[in-house]
């Protein structure tokens, strides 16, 4: 699924729609130190939980950020600007409107002031902080968030937020600080559409002055402006001097961000101080990091690592080969050969605590593989037998996951089944762009139910890469948009799970969990509830 969440695992673009390269000249580092047990530098002292959020960082120094992947594109209609991966890269360029609080789920301001809406929430008024200006000069207006909306409803821009701005009928500028928004239809909860999705504004004037070229050279507002770009191998920003906030933000004066896809890699590398800093998806590992003494902030959101069906193509349109590979497996024994027992295991796309649903709510059905076996002897006596292939990302940890799914699978009658791994920009293109695929490993992580799960299983969206539709499940996911009541909102989601499980348009068996994690020396880290860390706080400790 996409939006605030779309990506793979194990660090979820290792296995999604966005990927890269090791960065390579890291790795005889690395190397050393897993055979020597130990590095200068390394922090050998017990895990802490100490939140630093608040703690002012000293001005001056370079951060470097560990990134599982490269970026597609530095403008936020190519890049997966909901998405973990990408996201935090985007707010050091752009800043944000708002953002989500990680604890609450509730929108924050930023840039954006307020955004409230009419009574009936058929409309709704953007109201920005004065005085803002992009690093090239020009003004952050309410024309720079309308001119960045319509390039995203624009057809021509293919916007990975397509599906998103759907939800957006026409705005209107009404003064330099104000947009007034009107929706095609009433939603109470549009101010998470824009945390979620649309809150990286680009300057007009640049974008205009060169639109091919803006994807490798994007002038923002942020507390950072572009430098440099390795492709596979690392970014780097430096201290914006006319950021909106004065001279004593950002602290740092360069963020460098390392592309390392390995998550363990990722992890030693931060541990020897080659990195400060990472935002993992990985489920392991948050006790990794614990065990070696690095500071952790967890966040557990909706989604998780999921077996995609593509719901329209064959052998997979055929409600019953979904079910049937769905009972013969086991997201236990995932856990055990994938994770090493260190992830969490799940039935369901929503956290066990989530106030979305009523409390055991489960999305897929649990294992049953007598009853895949009759599945499986049923389609073969109709000629059908169930053969097809498995598209992965090249990662190691993807091909345990899929070789484990192959032999339980094998071990049962008429079913066949080949694993195809692929180039994480080819696995982008079919699964995400093109939609070709039979079966896919695929994360997403979603922020917030709205507008995540809309434009990932609303039956017309352009980013539902499931291809799924249920009358249902469009009918409550309206229903849930168009209410804040927690009661109705409640009913409505809990509906969707039901026809999830019923359907099994997808299998999910890992939870969806977010973990920063980094060394003592790093103070001032707010995570939002998506994986973001806000540029504009974050630094070295004095």
């Amino acid at each position: 699924m996409d939006t605030k969440r779309v990506i793979p695992g194990p660090d979820a673009p290792a296995r999604g729609p966005a990927g890269g390269r090791a960065f390579r000249t890291v790795i005889p580092a690395v190397a050393a130190c897993l055979l020597l047990g130990a590095c200068g530098g390394g922090e050998d002292k017990a895990a802490k939980d100490t939140d630093t959020s608040t703690v002012a960082p000293k001005s001056g120094g370079t951060l470097t950020v560990a990134m599982a992947s490269d970026m597609r594109s530095m403008d936020p209609f190519g890049a997966l600007s909901n998405s973990y991966t990408d996201n935090t890269r985007l707010n050091a360029v752009y800043d944000s409107l708002f953002w989500h609080e990680a604890k609450t789920g509730k929108v924050m301001p930023q840039i954006g002031e307020s955004l409230t809406p009419d009574p009936g929430n058929a409309s709704w008024t953007l109201k920005l902080k004065p005085n803002v200006k992009f690093s090239d000069g020009t003004p952050y207006d309410a024309a720079a968030v309308k001119f960045t909306w319509d390039e995203h409803a624009a057809p021509a821009r293919k916007s990975y937020q397509a599906g998103t701005i759907q939800a957006v009928k026409a705005t209107e500028v009404v003064d330099p600080t104000t947009l007034k928004i009107t929706l095609t239809g009433p939603n109470a909860n549009f101010d998470h559409i824009v945390a979620s999705n649309l809150s990286f504004i680009v300057s007009p004037a640049a974008y205009r002055k060169d639109p091919a070229g803006f994807a490798r050279n994007p002038i923002g507002a942020g507390p950072y402006t572009f430098k440099e770009w390795t492709n596979g191998d690392h970014m780097t920003f430096v201290k914006n001097p006319g950021y909106w906030q004065g001279a004593a933000k950002p602290y740092a004066d360069t963020v460098v961000f390392k592309i390392i896809q390995d998550s363990t890699q990722a992890l030693e590398t931060v541990y020897s101080g080659g990195a400060d800093l990472k935002v993992s998806v990985n489920a392991e590992d948050p006790v990794k990091a614990k065990q070696k003494g690095l500071e952790t902030k967890v966040v557990t959101i909706i989604g998780g690592e999921s077996l995609y069906f593509n719901n329209k193509r064959a052998p997979f349109d055929d409600v019953r080969a979904r079910r049937a590979v769905q009972l013969a497996l086991d997201a236990n024994e995932v856990n055990k050969i994938s994770f090493s027992g260190n992830g969490t295991p799940t039935h369901s796309i929503f956290p066990p605590d989530s106030p979305l649903v009523e409390p055991g709510t489960e999305t897929v059905q649990r294992t049953d593989r007598a009853e895949a076996q009759r599945l499986l002897n049923e389609l073969a006596a109709e000629g059908k037998p169930l053969d097809f292939t498995y598209s992965i990302p090249q990662n190691a940890n993807a091909q345990r996951t899929a070789e484990y799914i192959m032999t339980s699978l094998q071990g049962l009658k008429n079913i066949g089944v080949k694993i195809a791994p692929m180039p994480i920009a080819a696995f982008q293109t079919d699964i995400v762009i093109n939609k070709n695929y039979q079966a896919a490993m695929f994360s997403y992580y979603l922020s917030d139910a709205e507008p995540g799960l809309y434009v990932n299983l609303y039956s017309t969206s352009p980013n539902n890469y499931l291809l799924y539709a249920n009358p249902t499940v469009d009918q409550n996911l309206d229903k849930a948009r168009t209410t804040n009541d927690p009661a109705q909102r409640k009913a409505a989601y809990t509906a969707v799970a039901a026809q999830l499980k019923q359907d099994a348009p997808l299998w999910t068996y890992q939870s969806s969990v977010v973990t920063g994690f980094h060394r003592s020396t790093v103070v001032g880290m707010v995570l939002t509830n998506d994986g973001m860390v806000l540029m504009d706080r974050i630094g070295l400790k004095g």
